[in-house]
């Protein structure tokens, strides 16, 4: 019965401390621990809220003193000249320093987010940034506010459409006087790599660009 007695000790002992042997060298060993993998999934999503984030949040104080210049430029040098082209992106887009703050702007936000052909048609069709140019509108008492409030984005359930997400934003808007009009903004991504995107739409801002328009 003693030896019995003294053998049940020995293992509860034996089982004790191998569960301290084996917690010690979880936390002597941190780095053999395993790395949080993102999936693509998840990089899809975030790539879709960071365009939205900035696209929505109105003033960009960097692309505002870009515009500006460039718009100054222009009324230099008159926007029906041939060097109008170098300063507006048009054939000898990229030429002008005014026209590389743009793209590297445009790069620096939007790069990281989308294909390089898709990259290449914001440059392109200089529609980057379309809801904050109207902050300038040539106009300089027009100064208006936009933040986003809320993102949703969903990833398509039909096996035909894997890499469509469709997105919705609650955008708040303050125009000059302060008065402040909430707006759902819905639209469609396509994610042709994990990360980045392919194609962005929006389908409806709430009557957001109208707002602006009508507030200038």
């Amino acid at each position: 019965m003693y030896n019995k007695q003294i053998k049940k000790k020995g293992g509860i002992l034996f089982l004790i401390s191998s569960c301290f042997l084996f917690a010690g060298c979880s936390e002597e060993n941190p780095e053999h621990q395993e790395e949080v993998i993102v999936s693509s999934e998840d990089k899809n999503i975030e790539a879709v809220q960071a365009v939205l984030e900035s696209e929505f949040t109105v003033p960009n104080e960097e692309y505002l003193v870009i515009v500006k210049n460039i718009d100054k430029k222009m009324t230099e040098i008159g926007s029906h000249t041939p060097e109008a082209n170098e300063v507006n992106g048009g054939e000898e887009s990229g030429v002008s320093d005014e026209w590389r703050a743009y793209v590297d702007l445009v790069k620096k936000t939007y790069g990281p987010y989308f294909t390089d052909n898709a990259f290449d048609t914001l440059i392109s069709t200089v529609i980057a940034f379309k809801y904050h140019y109207g902050y300038l509108g040539f106009y300089e008492n027009v100064r208006y506010e936009m933040k986003v409030s809320d993102i949703q984005v969903t990833k398509s359930e039909n096996i035909n459409t894997p890499k469509f997400y469709d997105f919705t934003a609650q955008v708040e808007y303050t125009n000059n006087a302060g008065e402040v009009s909430q707006h759902e903004v819905k639209g469609t991504a396509i994610l042709s790599e994990p990360g980045k995107i392919g194609k962005f739409e929006i389908r409806d801002d709430g009557g957001l660009r109208e707002q602006v328009q009508s507030d200038r």
